[in-house]
């Protein structure tokens, strides 16, 4: 073969290949199993949906995502989520999870804050609680949300739903 016929070769194997991206790469998406990235920023600045998903997915999930926070109530917010932290894991070593011990315990520490606590579910259990998860409004902007379970507490800091306030919304379609 010529060295024009192999340099032609070679340029279309480049392009077909994607310039350096390897055939895994570029095949990756087709059983559903990688996700396809893209380099081009979208027009509104929200990020592109990829090929799998929904085409109003961004949309549909805009509820799900928390607000920002004032600096003066994330510094607030993150002072007692520090405290909260240490009591409820105490509650959880000794294994009062239930809404009733943890709102005692938030409305202790988070006074005057705005305190809400609901059941936490695993499902098909003979009462279905597994612990609480909660929400303390701080300010106008932050919130300090999470979950208490007798292996685990989880404890964020973050902004407002626009939804659903401090408590995380329920799973999306």
């Amino acid at each position: 073969m010529s060295t024009r016929k192999l340099a032609l070769v070679a340029l279309a194997v480049a392009l077909l290949t994607g310039c350096g991206r390897t055939a895994d790469d570029l095949f990756s998406n087709l059983n559903g199993t990688g996700s396809q990235e893209s380099t081009e920023p979208s027009a509104s600045g929200a990020e592109a949906p990829r090929p799998d998903m929904p085409p109003n997915h961004a949309d549909n999930q805009r509820a799900r995502q928390p607000g920002e926070m004032r600096p003066g109530d994330e510094g607030r917010a993150r002072r007692l989520a520090a405290e909260v932290e240490p009591a409820l894991g105490e509650l959880s070593r000794h294994g009062r999870t239930g809404p009733a011990d943890v709102r005692t315990t938030l409305l202790r520490l988070a006074a005057p804050h705005r305190v809400m606590v609901e059941v936490l579910s695993r499902g098909s259990g003979a009462d279905g609680a597994a612990g609480s998860s909660y929400g303390v409004w701080i300010g106008g902007s932050a919130c300090i949300t999470g979950a208490v379970t007798e292996e685990r507490v989880w404890v964020e800091v973050d902004g407002r739903h626009p939804e659903t306030g401090c408590m995380s919304p329920p799973p999306a379609h």
